[in-house]
């Protein structure tokens, strides 16, 4: 979080979602995302974020984030 918080204005971040899969069951959900990052319009690495969801009277929250990071078996060429 300290990263995300103190990014100076010079650093651009792409997070760009390829797919994503919602599977829900009454109150509970999860979203899974396979995503690519960028740096500055560089690839730095691919992964898949997990959120975990509940439903609080009709509000949709997430309660729980997980994501994998990982710079080889990316569909990615670096190419934008």
């Amino acid at each position: 979080m300290d990263a995300i918080a103190n990014r100076t204005a010079d650093q651009k971040w792409d997070e760009r979602l390829l797919d994503y899969n919602i599977q829900v069951d009454g109150n509970m959900a999860n979203v899974w995302t396979p995503y690519e990052f960028w740096f500055n319009g560089t690839f730095s690495h691919c992964g898949v974020n997990s959120f975990q969801l509940f439903n609080d009277n009709g509000n949709w929250k997430i309660i729980y984030l997980m994501d994998t990071r990982r710079k080889e078996g990316c569909n990615s060429n670096s190419k934008k």
